[in-house]
């Protein structure tokens, strides 16, 4: 704020006054535009390297904090594994032979498609008896405004074609696609696209009610380099973007998963199959939502539908 002349103050003395109150003004604008930064005079220019390298300090305090956080409801100590129960004598028959089957599937493994699978969306697999869950869910994610993708892949043994393409009309809005596994096609109301079907995994499944192989088959099967899957039950309440783009437990392990409501049955011959540690009171994951980057956790991912394709003989061992 400057002092005003008084009205009878000379025009040339008001020129004076004007002048002596300009100059200490743009010399503290000089100084501070010039002076390096420093504790008193913070630069008025950020630099972009400085913003990114806050930005990582700040993803990497909430990713040990989210582990701290975790670490308290995991608790995976050696000394907390259950090494006294051994396997009955189901478990014991059925470990030789998975133990060579483990072998086996390490040997069908493939190296990423890096050229086949782009961008990022919602998957979803669903059964004649998930129809109407799924058009709750369809509704959900049209309602949450998000812009992604939507794959939603099918058995043509389940639902028909007209029942899936019947679920694209819950949600008009939504830019979704209905894929089959036997066909490996994608549609929706205007377009048809054939897909690869080298990289599509039909599920191998003789028993209509194990649908749990639909779900990394309908993962790797989809066209997107990274996938929110959503069980047909699990609904959105706000755009799920936000997910792939900030979440730091997902940016730093290229996977997020959230924990189920119950607790791994701990078995050490189990988990030395696995070659991983085990947990007293470790908490198993939901599948009903998961979020991954095949990319960066391809190899997992891909064992994985590998072992649901042999349902019959793993279902055995890790459930009891």
């Amino acid at each position: 704020m400057f002092l005003l002349p008084n009205k009878g103050t000379p025009r040339k003395y008001i020129k004076v006054i004007y002048c002596l109150s300009t100059i200490p003004l743009f010399l503290i604008i000089k100084y501070m535009m010039l002076k390096p930064q420093n504790h008193f005079f913070p630069s008025l220019f950020v630099d972009s390297s400085v913003l990114q390298l806050s930005n990582a300090l700040f993803r990497d305090e909430l990713i040990n904090e989210h582990l701290a956080s975790y670490s308290r409801m995991y608790d995976n100590a050696p000394s907390k594994c259950n090494t006294t129960s051994s396997l009955n004598t189901q478990g014991e028959h059925h470990f030789l032979p998975i133990s060579k089957l483990l072998i086996t599937l390490r040997q069908q493994m493939i190296l990423y498609p890096n050229e086949y699978f782009h961008g990022l969306g919602i998957v979803l697999s669903v059964g004649h008896y998930q129809l109407p869950l799924a058009r709750v869910n369809l509704k959900m994610i049209e309602h949450s405004g998000t812009k992604l993708h939507v794959q939603i892949w099918y058995s043509s043994t389940q639902v028909s074609e007209k029942e899936m393409m019947d679920l694209l009309n819950q949600a008009p809005k939504l830019n979704a696609r209905i894929c089959c596994f036997d066909t490996a096609q994608c549609r929706d109301h205007q377009h048809t696209w054939q897909l690869n079907s080298t990289h599509v995994y039909k599920p191998r499944t003789g028993n209509p009610g194990k649908s749990f192989p639909y779900k990394p088959a309908a993962i790797i099967s989809a066209t997107f380099t990274e996938v929110l899957f959503l069980d047909c039950d699990a609904y959105v309440t706000r755009d799920p973007t936000d997910l792939f783009l900030s979440d730091p437990m997902y940016l730093k392990f290229g996977a997020l998963f959230f924990p189920d409501g119950y607790q791994s049955r701990q078995y050490s011959v189990v988990w030395n199959l696995f070659n991983t540690t085990c947990g007293e009171h470790e908490y198993e994951l939901d599948s009903a939502v998961i979020l991954v980057d095949k990319k960066r956790v391809w190899n997992g991912l891909y064992m994985t539908n590998l072992m649901n394709a042999n349902y019959e003989v793993f279902y055995h061992v890790i459930v009891f």
